[in-house]
């Protein structure tokens, strides 16, 4: 029987209002090279409005074949799937969690680091670039303070009806939560203020002064309503307990965002369960490695000694970046046999701004930007400098290149993508490839010694530790104590670092930390799938190349899609 054609047309219209819906983020808007003239929006009426639009993207989908499209199409429209799917939960989660960059990063409240804290920095690099080239953009720039004004009461907000509803921060964020907010506040002039000498030839007669007075007028008062709804009557509701179990709809809403984060369908139980099993073969393998270096003492002991040799030590921010820079100078030699090409934007690393320190264990990876073409690792020098560093190769790889750096700079050069995949962020496959490609580094040589072999191990069990410990704490009834307990006996994490980590996960951005290790894990089950089928004919470039070349997807989405790429390599497609 012939099946009716496939409406062409509708598939892509709808690829192009997903596309409209997500440049409308003024982080898009920038890498594409338009000047910043708002911020986001964090309001409920936002999130019902990007909600209503999820949900007729999804009804228009229920009406295409996706399977019939051409191949890049039907990629992109079960991107589409993906991100209508997401959107169109916005309004029912606001309360519990909210997407504050507009990624399908959900945090549980604002005022965190890894929510409206990673937010808030990442407007920095847009300020510092801003370009005054006429009058108007002197007028454009006291807006944008205006609005970075609203953005933070939109932050309160939010906070005092989170509270309304039985939603209050727990006692342990709320102490990290106020010290933020004071630290943004105080940051504040340093972030808007303007040279003289950035507005050439633009007469701007009271333009500094004005920065100050709106800064003074609007910005600071509205850091202090935030501070003073953390406390009060709030900072004494304040629970002891952590987990979004605890609160309204909290359980509910943590198995979706397993789902969301993982692109998997897994429970919290199998996944805390899949953890404990993993953690067990990755001690057996630290263990051979003190056998094999006559280490007769256990891993806290062996973790002590190497906390002691200089080898592993630096004392400076700028003997950390040295360590970074030397782990990006080894791979160069190995690249091509791995990689058919590489991204034009170049690499480096810069310390994390001191805002943030405080509450970030390591840092975070900043893709490339108009006015700074390059991609920075922005690495915390208060921990760093501080403790051992036997596993920066393993986070250099994950982080730069062959990991996060190499992905989105690809990513974002790849002219051959629809705009909606350019702009793809799916955690599981960014950080399941960013953890992929830290093994790969390994299996290309880049941790001859033992001790590095030990610190990607290290690095394996840390992020091992999070499929118990996140599951834990969110939903399996875990406190905060039981979670670091597991994190000291199994993690090389100094103290320090086990309490923003535990931080992390229970009380600002929970779930997303799965991704790592359930991505990583897939990325291998398809390398070596497409290895059985190819034989000879398999290369590590040709999979990299089959993975990367189409952009970030959903797991099963990529799963469908190599399964293809190979039949088409294979010439039996």
């Amino acid at each position: 029987m012939n099946q009716p054609p496939v409406d062409f047309g509708a598939a892509l219209r709808l690829a192009s209002d997903a596309w409209e819906e997500v440049r409308r983020s003024p982080f898009v808007q920038q890498s594409l090279g338009a000047p910043l003239t708002r911020l986001p929006d964090l309001s409920f009426a936002e999130a019902a409005r990007r909600a209503a639009v999820g949900k007729d993207l999804l009804a228009r989908l229920d009406g295409i074949e996706i399977d019939r499209l051409p191949h890049d199409l039907a990629l992109t429209l079960r991107l589409v799937r993906f991100r209508a799917t997401t959107w169109s939960r916005e309004a029912d989660w606001y309360w519990t969690v909210v997407d504050p960059m507009g990624i399908g990063f959900f945090g549980l409240f604002l005022p965190t680091a890894y929510c409206g804290g990673f937010l808030l920095t990442t407007i920095r690099p847009a300020l510092a670039s801003f370009r005054f080239d006429s009058a108007g953009d002197l007028d454009r720039y006291l807006a944008l303070i205006a609005d970075y004004a609203r953005l933070v009461d939109q932050m309160t907000e939010r906070t005092v009806g989170q509270a309304e509803r039985g939603i209050v921060m727990p006692r342990p964020q709320l102490a990290q939560a106020t010290a933020l907010v004071a630290g943004l506040r105080a940051q504040a002039r340093g972030l808007w203020a303007v040279a003289p000498d950035r507005l050439g030839a633009v007469k701007g007669a009271g333009f500094l002064t004005e920065i100050g007075r709106r800064l003074e007028a609007e910005v600071e008062p509205a850091f202090d309503r935030l501070a003073d709804a953390l406390g009060g009557e709030y900072a004494a509701r304040a629970p002891e307990s952590v987990g979004i179990g605890q609160y309204p709809g909290g359980q509910e809403v943590y198995a979706e965002l397993v789902r969301l984060h993982t692109t998997m369908d897994l429970t919290a139980e199998q996944v805390h369960q899949l953890g404990h099993e993993r953690m067990a073969r990755i001690q057996a393998e630290m263990k051979a490695i003190r056998d094999e270096v006559g280490f007769t003492g256990d891993s806290k002991a062996f973790l002590a000694r190497l906390d002691q040799d200089p080898r592993w030590r630096a004392d400076t921010s700028d003997g950390v970046a040295a360590v970074f820079r030397r782990y990006m100078e080894r791979i160069k030699p190995a690249y091509a046999s791995a990689f058919a090409a590489g991204p034009n934007a170049g690499h480096d690393v810069a310390p994390l701004p001191e805002a943030l320190q405080a509450s970030m264990t390591f840092g975070f990876y900043d893709v490339p930007k108009p006015g700074r073409p390059v991609g920075l690792y922005l690495f915390n020098p208060a921990n760093l400098t501080k403790t051992s560093l036997f596993t920066v190769g393993s986070l250099t790889y994950h982080e730069l290149i062959p990991g996060h750096h190499h992905h989105l700079a690809s990513q974002q050069e790849n002219r051959g993508l629809h705009p909606l995949r350019v702009h793809s962020f799916v955690n599981a496959f960014n950080e399941g490839w960013a953890e992929y490609a830290a093994t790969l580094a390994g299996e290309l040589g880049m941790y001859p010694e033992p001790e590095e072999r030990y610190g990607r191990l290290a690095m394996d069990a840390f992020l091992t530790c999070r499929l118990v410990v996140d599951t834990g704490m969110n939903a399996l009834g875990w406190t905060l104590e039981q979670a670091r307990a597991y994190l000291r006996a199994n993690s090389a994490m100094a103290e320090t670092e086990v309490r923003s980590e535990t931080i992390r996960y229970s009380c600002d951005i929970p779930a997303q930390s799965l991704a790592y290790k359930l991505g990583d894990g897939k990325m291998l089950e398809y390398r070596d799938r497409m290895r059985a089928r190819m034989g000879p004919r398999f290369s590590l470039p040709t999979f990299h190349a089959a993975v990367i070349d189409a952009g970030a997807l959903p797991l099963p989405d990529l799963d469908w899609h190599l399964e293809r790429e190979t039949e088409r390599l294979l010439g039996t497609r």
